[in-house]
């Protein structure tokens, strides 16, 4: 007992101290050459603690990374799934542009791309020396002129899979609790590296990424993560039987070969089983940016250093009647995006919509350089700055050449190739239960919406 509270007193007073330093940023201006670590976190959707979308979750080093600047609510992706999203936020240009939509053409592979440099390679010849480890390009960081973007590798190494499958018979989509400890993870393994570069003193300004790879499918964790969620006592998303009765196009989504049917999953009673899974994989992740942020806070680099965090798409637990991604609903573009440091006011939460495109821009202004020619996002400066009258026109979201979602700040748009159309509320059906497409008082807002697609 005596143990257990003097621990309690040594972690109050460690997270009021790293809160006061947080509030202090307030005073402060933005470094002209400050340091970037980014942290990418594979096919982690909006349920974290802060953004209140799942009511167990814990998440606790997220939610405090959040607090001490600015959690984006309302942040979306580019592209439906990992790689094309990848190239889109790396290059800073739509997918549209780019012609990336699936897993090729890879960036080094796209004529539209060649000659544009991604940011962690434009960074690098700005005069920052850069450091990347995991999944950052679909490809990682070790696979041909990718391996360029980065001077030196963060290691890292595969995270483990058992050699019997557990729940389901797609390797690719097994989980279960495995392996024995966190250490022989490959995601903690980067943690632990990137920790440790974090607490060394840099004699120029660097980038430092590190790529979580869970909790993209499959969704393997130690025990004592399953254990933080007993499956009997799992919460499930709200899913409705004719949830899909009022869409166009409910065959969208990963075909059965590459993710489970939503049928299938509730007939063999495994359905809360795969959605501990994912919160257990969620927590373990939230575990290895804790491990990342004590180099940072402990180290001689925070009062330099600007954090950036995302995730390249989000992911459906049931939601729709689907699983994972590849839809232009809510549960697929919505992502957390977090930016911290000094110059930037502790817990701000931005409700205007932003997008991964956005990056690109900001980090050019964060280091005050022209940025290459040819980017489509904005430059979230007056934001991080703290301007009160920040406002983005809606973000649009691709699944196809001629598949796109529209999101602004309260509704979202649908339009399919086949000119079908789904319109939701988001002040009033955050779940997207109720398409509007079909009321002809909402033609008006539609137009408007379907503008930003031309």
């Amino acid at each position: 007992m005596t143990n257990s509270f003097n621990f309690t007193i040594l972690f109050s007073a460690f997270f009021v101290f790293v809160s006061c330093q947080s509030q202090g940023r307030a005073t402060e201006s933005i470094p002209s050459q400050p340091n970037i670590l980014v942290i990418a976190i594979d096919d982690l959707n909006d349920w974290i603690g802060c953004l209140n979308e799942h009511p167990q979750v814990e998440t606790p080093h997220l939610d405090r990374l959040a607090s001490q600047g600015i959690l984006f609510e309302n942040a979306h992706v580019q592209a439906t799934f990992c790689a094309p999203s990848r190239t889109s936020l790396l290059s800073g240009k739509m997918p549209k542009t780019t012609g990336c939509f699936e897993f090729t053409p890879r960036y080094d592979q796209a004529e539209s791309l060649k000659g544009h440099d991604p940011w962690p390679m434009w960074l690098g010849e700005s005069g920052y020396k850069t450091y990347g480890g995991g999944k950052i390009f679909h490809e990682g960081t070790g696979a041909g002129w990718t391996a360029q973007s980065f001077q030196h590798e963060i290691p890292s190494g595969p995270n483990p899979r058992p050699e019997v499958m557990q729940h389901w018979p797609v390797r690719v989509w097994d989980w279960g609790a495995y392996p024995d400890s966190e250490a022989e993870m490959g995601d903690f393994k980067l943690a632990q590296n990137t920790r440790k570069l974090l607490e060394k003193t840099h004699e120029q300004p660097f980038l430092m990424v590190a790529g979580f790879r869970r909790p993209h499918v499959p969704l393997h964790v130690p025990e004592r993560w399953f254990a933080m969620y007993p499956e009997e006592t799992i919460a499930l998303p709200e899913i409705p039987a004719d949830d899909l009765n009022d869409v166009p196009h409910p065959e969208v989504g990963l075909t059965s070969h590459r993710a489970p049917e939503h049928a299938d999953l509730v007939e063999k009673k495994l359905q809360r089983s795969l959605t501990q899974a994912y919160l257990a994989s969620i927590s373990f992740v939230d575990h290895c940016v804790g491990e990342v942020m004590q180099g940072l806070e402990t180290g001689p680099n925070h009062k330099n250093t600007i954090v950036i965090l995302w995730s390249d798409h989000g992911f459906h637990l049931g939601e729709k009647q689907h699983w994972a991604k590849r839809t232009l609903w809510e549960e697929t573009t919505r992502i957390p995006l977090i930016i911290t440091g000094p110059g930037i006011q502790a817990g701000q939460r931005i409700q205007e919509p932003v997008g991964l495109i956005d990056l690109y821009p900001t980090i050019a202004d964060l280091i005050e350089r022209k940025p290459p020619a040819g980017l489509e996002g904005i430059s979230l400066m007056p934001v991080l700055k703290g301007d009160p009258d920040f406002q983005r026109s809606p973000v649009i979201t691709s699944l196809s050449v001629d598949d796109h979602a529209v999101r602004s700040r309260d509704f979202r748009y649908i339009r399919y190739s086949d000119g079908s159309e789904e319109l939701y509320d988001h002040r009033t059906d955050p779940n997207e239960f109720n398409n509007l497409a079909g009321d002809p008082k909402y033609d008006t807002l539609k137009q408007e919406l379907a503008n930003y697609l031309d």
